[in-house]
């Protein structure tokens, strides 16, 4: 199915293109706001994170904007009358996520301690099964409780991966929150099972019979499913999945385990496409502010995440209309609604989500689509014979199954490191090596790596497929590119070698 893989071929360049717009429209606070010219907010700055982490961007405009977070966050959520804009769970679960976008900023000035400040506030304002939209409220935000659970599910990770007994600036002990937060886990858990009905969805509101929401669904799917695949600090798995209680607000209590709910879900969400596939739909639970959910990308996120196949036939009407939501003018994705299309960071930050989920399936394994959704066995990778440096920052290869070479568009940092290898000798590089050429840390490589793989993938149909290798060099790890081997230079193509008859 060619529709996600149209979008594929082009994400690489546009999610490039897009983080170089946001830098350049970021606020002289560090944050972002809805649009282009909005004032800055908890929300869209920790939306703009992620789109920063894809496409590559760290450094000075992430701690810029992890400084307005950690600033914003406590200011924000002081009572209106007090200066701040409103005692809002959403402030909390969102700022969350911003906090944790960039976990090798953890250290950063001021960001453990207020992840400490969320973790505080989400133990003092619990309420029956979850937390509420807005203090004073005791109804429980199915939107809210999903984005703390979630938040609260990464930082556990966060806190594993830097080991226990860790100070960290600020006085924040590892040990210590971990503590707190596993408890927090629990407490969400059991709220968004407890509202979970029969039919495998959530409804849009909690307590009140009310037809069942593709978004809030996709929420809480993302949200357990991420409880659910948290791994502790040997690498062995956070969350132990017994069977739980699930329902009871709504039909009879059933006994699932996490992994069958997420499972559940999303096949309902394929189930019910047609619900969603152009849909954007507004958040009831909010009162006081249009809130949308661009259902069309997260639907589709959630339903990857939950096992179905990228090329699934009941997803390609959202990846065509993701796919033609581009702006080439704002260099941003647009979102469809009642007042025509505009780009915002809303509808860039659903968008790099869902193509992101499928780009992880898709690098994981090939996908045969059977109508079902279901995963067929992974085919054998595509082997590529030949590499070629295109002009400007494309990369041509020939591959095993493919009759022509293929052109794959490559964000400047991918391609600067396909040109480090390129240039290396045929044993390849070392990692510390590529590390200081491409002056990022070590630990960074391998996802570099991946995310180009991810890219060659794509131009080539889906078909998981490696451009570089990893290979030891000089007695540790590195990566050499495929096609070369230590015996020679075979199958290797050097500039202009495409346009020369083979």
């Amino acid at each position: 199915m060619k529709t996600v893989h149209a979008g594929l071929a082009a994400y690489e360049t546009r999610v490039g293109e897009a983080a170089r717009t946001l830098l350049h429209n970021q606020g002289y606070d560090g944050g972002w706001g809805l649009t282009l010219t909005s004032v800055s907010s908890i929300v869209n700055t920790s939306e703009v994170l992620p789109i920063l982490r894809a496409a590559g961007v760290a450094g000075q405009p992430v701690r810029q904007a992890l400084d307005f977070l950690t600033g914003a966050i406590p200011e924000h959520c002081r009572p209106r009358h007090k200066g701040g804009r409103g005692e809002h769970t959403r402030f909390i679960a969102f700022g969350l996520a911003g906090l944790l976008s960039h976990p090798r900023f953890f250290h950063h000035a001021g960001v453990a301690e207020a992840t400490a400040w969320c973790v505080d506030w989400l133990e003092d304002h619990r309420v029956d099964h979850g937390w509420p939209e807005v203090l004073g409220l005791d109804d429980t935000s199915l939107h809210q409780t999903a984005l703390a659970v979630h938040g609260l599910a990464e930082l556990r990770c966060v806190l594993h991966d830097l080991g226990p007994g860790l100070l960290l600036p600020g006085g924040v002990e590892t040990s210590t929150l971990l503590e707190r937060v596993e408890p927090l886990i629990d407490h969400g858990v059991h709220g968004l099972l407890y509202h979970r009905r029969p039919s495998g969805a959530w409804g849009w509101r909690t307590y009140i019979d009310t037809d069942p929401s593709p978004s809030k669904t996709s929420l809480c799917l993302l949200a357990l499913s991420a409880v659910a695949s948290g791994t502790g600090p040997g690498g062995e798995p956070a969350y132990r999945d017994d069977p739980r209680e699930v329902g009871g607000v709504h039909g009879p209590v059933q006994r699932r385990q996490l992994s069958e709910v997420v499972v559940e879900a999303g096949k309902w969400l394929l189930h019910n496409h047609h619900r969603w596939e152009t849909f954007v739909e507004d958040d009831k639970d909010v009162q006081g502010t249009a809130w949308e959910h661009m259902a069309y990308a997260l639907c589709c996120q959630a339903a990857v995440r939950a096992g179905a196949g990228p090329r699934d036939a009941r997803l390609a009407k959202a990846w065509r209309l993701m796919n033609e939501l581009w702006d080439p003018e704002a260099r941003l994705w647009n979102e469809p609604g009642a007042s025509g299309r505009r780009a915002t960071v809303r509808a860039a930050y659903y968008t790099v989500s869902a193509y992101e989920e499928a780009a992880r399936r898709l690098a994981r394994t090939s996908l045969t689509d059977n109508g079902s959704g279901d995963v067929s066995e992974p085919s054998a990778d595509r082997v590529i014979e030949r590499v070629e440096l295109g002009p400007g920052r494309t990369v041509r290869v020939s591959a095993t199954g493919s009759e022509t070479a293929v052109t794959c568009e490559l964000t400047e940092r991918l391609f600067d490191l396909v040109k480090i290898v390129f240039d290396a000798s045929a044993v390849g590089l070392s990692t510390e090596r590529i590390a200081a050429a491409l002056y990022v840390a070590p630990s960074s490589v391998p996802k570099y790596v991946q995310r180009l793989n991810q890219a060659v993938s794509a131009a080539l149909g889906g078909a998981p497929a490696r451009l570089l290798l990893a290979v030891p060099v000089d007695g540790t790890g590195g990566y050499r590119l495929a096609g070369r081997g230590p015996a020679g230079d075979a199958g290797r193509l050097r500039p202009g070698a495409g346009r020369r008859s083979r």
